[in-house]
């Protein structure tokens, strides 16, 4: 079954694709299922920093049966070369980073994007009301600061694809 996360990737055969972050077992399989799709013609490369972010990309990989790469290196300074990916995903990073660190790494996920490529940002949803407000909510980033982030680094076409399954979608274009 393919997941929301992959239908707003929408990954195609022979694209490469860089996913920043894999904070949990089902980021990972994310990679994993989007790998299946680029296949050997294309790429799919995880970046984190997590001590157990290899683990889960790696096991994820095994899983599904394809190919992820992975790069150990924080996603405010990627260790890539520019313009190298079709699609670049910023998965659940921006609401640890504050400040500059948050348009750090949007700058540098527009940085590795091919030209007129995407970047496609995934973060938790905060719960509304008075469950937000509860001890152990996840706070959530709200889909205009992403917009706002994204703007302040130059993307172009930005816009929210959806708010559903406890996760916002938002994706920019990198300009001509």
């Amino acid at each position: 079954m393919m997941s929301t996360g992959f239908a707003m990737v929408g990954p195609r055969a022979g694209d490469q694709v860089a996913v920043l972050g894999a904070p949990t077992k089902d980021e990972a399989s994310l990679a994993a299922e989007i790998a299946k799709t680029t296949g050997l013609n294309g790429r799919t490369l995880v970046v984190d920093v997590g001590p157990e972010a290899r683990k889960r990309v790696e096991s994820a990989a095994a899983k599904a049966g394809s190919l992820v790469e992975f790069e150990w290196a924080p996603v405010t300074m990627l260790p890539l070369g520019d313009e190298q990916f079709d699609v670049t995903v910023i998965n659940r990073q921006l609401n640890s980073l504050q400040g500059l660190n948050r348009q750090a790494c949007c700058q540098e996920a527009l940085r590795v994007t091919k030209t007129r490529g995407r970047v496609l940002v995934i973060e938790p949803m905060g719960r509304p009301g008075l469950f937000g407000l509860l001890p152990g909510a996840t706070p959530g980033l709200s889909p205009a600061e992403i917009v706002a982030s994204l703007t302040a680094v130059g993307a172009a076409a930005i816009r929210v694809l959806a708010e559903t399954d406890g996760a916002v979608y938002v994706e920019g274009r990198k300009p001509a």
